[in-house]
């Protein structure tokens, strides 16, 4: 089972995906945590970060765009990096100007799906994200604004790598869905008069995820690389040395 903070911290969408049985026994607790953007610390947060959870790294996976508006807060002793995983405006952004609102929604998440899969700006951060989880074995936190996409599908390629169950995989996905759903009805509130009811709902459908995504995800490796291991040698890292040996070490 993982391990939650949403009674210890205001950070949005905080969890430590350790805990999971995974291929040589259970990933670590206190090694790997996601968690929605960390741009309105408190102080409690930031002492909570630095000092219970022992965090050594920040892995902000978001746009420059997006960082230039809402920047991480600057935590002492802990090591900051920005790994912009795709290119295209998000769907959960608190800002109009940064968000693609469509009528066809449904199609449109599977697109985002489909360039965390193939784009060379995902596949190159993810490269390198889990090239340094697997030299540089520490506390650390990953997240994007939402922490759901580009977070959601970070965590279940460490829980696969670790040998972790299907079903443990997609729960920790899911997840997001309850941690997020105070945030989320903010946004929706705060939008509720600048956008018709269409787009209103195709935004609530945004801010959520659903099992089909992260499946069709999983079904573009197949597709495309033929296998997840042939994915993570050949798609992420062809001069790499992926595998779950390397990550369950921490079992």
């Amino acid at each position: 089972m993982t391990v939650e903070y949403d009674k210890t911290t205001s950070i949005t969408n905080l969890r430590d995906i350790g805990g999971y049985t995974a291929a040589q026994g259970r990933l670590k607790t206190g090694v790997f945590f996601r968690s929605g953007e960390l741009c309105s610390l408190t102080s409690a947060d930031a002492t909570f970060l630095e000092k219970d959870l022992n965090l050594k790294k920040i892995y902000d996976f978001r746009r420059p765009a997006e960082i230039e508006t809402r920047p991480d807060v600057v935590l002492q002793n802990v090591a900051y990096e920005n790994i912009s995983i795709i290119s295209s405006p998000g769907q959960a952004n608190p800002s109009l100007k940064n968000m693609v609102i469509t009528d066809d929604i449904e199609n449109y998440m599977l697109s985002v799906y489909s360039e965390l899969v193939l784009s060379h700006s995902a596949q190159d951060g993810y490269h390198k994200f889990l090239n340094e989880l697997l030299h540089t074995p520490q506390p650390i936190i990953f997240h994007c604004f939402a922490g759901k996409d580009r977070t959601g599908f970070a965590a279940a390629l460490l829980l696969k790598i670790a040998g972790v169950g299907t079903d443990d995989i997609y729960a920790d996905y899911l997840k997001t869905n309850e941690a997020r759903k105070a945030e989320n009805a903010q946004i929706l509130q705060q939008f509720a008069t600048k956008l018709s009811d269409t787009k209103l709902k195709a935004l609530a459908v945004s801010l959520n995820v659903k099992a089909e995504y992260l499946q069709y995800a999983f079904k573009l490796i197949r597709e495309k690389f033929g296998n997840f291991d042939n994915y993570l040698k050949g798609g992420l890292a062809p001069t790499s040395s992926f595998g779950t040996k390397k990550i369950s070490r921490l079992s």
